[in-house]
C-alpha cells in the first residue's frame, strides 16, 4: 500500500474515530433518544485541541443521534474536507471501500468493546484513545484479528459511502 493511500486511511478513519470518540463519553439520554451535548467551552478546547475535526462536534452537538444522523455526518465532513480537496476527487470513496480502511474501523470496533470498562473510569482525550489503540494494535491478538479482517475482506463498514 502506498504512502498516499495509507495516509488517507489513517485521515478518514481518524474520523470515524472521533465521532465513536464523542458518543461514547458524550451521549446523554432523555427516553429513547440519544443527544450528544457538548457545553461551548467544550466546542472550544475540542476546537483548539483537534482543529477541523471539531467541526464533527458542532455538526453533532445537541441533536437526536441516529446511526445514520452520524454516517450521514462523517460522510459528509469526509467529502468536503478531504475528497477533492486534499486528495483528488474520486480518491476517498475508493479508501472507503478498501479491505485496508474496513479492517481499520473494525479492529478499532473491536479495542473499544474489549476495553470499554477501562474507557470507561473517565474521560480520556481522544488522543489518549488514539495512543492506547496504536499500543493495542502492536500486541499480537491484535495483529491477529486485524490481519484475519484484511484476509477476509470484511467490506461496507462506512455504510452510506
Amino acid at each position: 500500500m502506498d504512502n498516499k493511500f495509507q495516509s488517507a486511511v489513517e485521515e478518514v478513519s481518524k474520523s470515524f474515530k472521533f465521532e465513536h470518540w464523542l458518543r461514547f463519553y458524550f451521549v446523554h439520554e432523555d427516553g429513547e433518544q440519544l443527544t450528544i451535548f457538548l457545553s461551548p467551552e467544550h466546542l472550544q478546547k475540542l476546537k483548539e485541541k483537534y482543529g477541523q475535526l471539531a467541526r464533527l462536534a458542532e455538526d453533532l452537538n445537541a441533536r437526536v443521534i441516529t446511526p445514520r444522523l452520524s454516517q450521514q455526518i462523517v460522510a459528509r465532513y469526509i467529502q468536503e474536507t478531504l475528497d477533492g480537496t486534499k486528495y483528488e476527487l474520486g480518491f476517498i470513496p475508493r479508501v472507503l471501500d478498501s479491505q485496508e480502511f474496513n479492517a481499520e474501523i473494525l479492529g478499532f470496533n473491536i479495542w473499544v468493546s474489549l476495553h470499554e470498562d477501562q474507557l470507561d473510569e473517565k474521560v480520556l482525550d481522544f488522543d489518549k484513545w488514539l495512543e492506547i489503540y496504536e499500543q493495542w494494535k502492536k500486541t499480537e491478538n491484535a495483529r491477529k484479528i486485524i490481519m484475519s479482517l484484511k484476509v477476509n475482506g470484511v467490506q461496507g463498514v462506512c455504510g452510506v459511502c
